[in-house]
């Protein structure tokens, strides 16, 4: 049993309109109710990356490798 998927966001889960299609976020949802822990990954800004986290309510852990993030 899995329990933790990770999932970059850029050719992986987004579609070319840079959207998560319906049968992506159907999927995620059946993981999450097996108990899979969703984290999303991208070279994007934390605050782009949440968004999309956001809205599969996965917004637990989020790996984010933008440098505009580094203090």
């Amino acid at each position: 049993m899995y329990k933790l998927m990770n999932i970059d966001l850029d050719g992986t889960l987004l579609n070319s309109s840079g959207e998560i299609s319906d049968i992506n976020k159907e999927a995620i949802k059946k993981a999450k109710e097996k108990g899979v822990e969703i984290v999303l990954a991208s070279g994007r800004a934390v605050s782009s990356v949440k968004e999309f986290a956001l809205e599969l309510n996965s917004d637990n852990y989020l790996i984010s490798g933008n440098r505009s993030n580094c203090i």
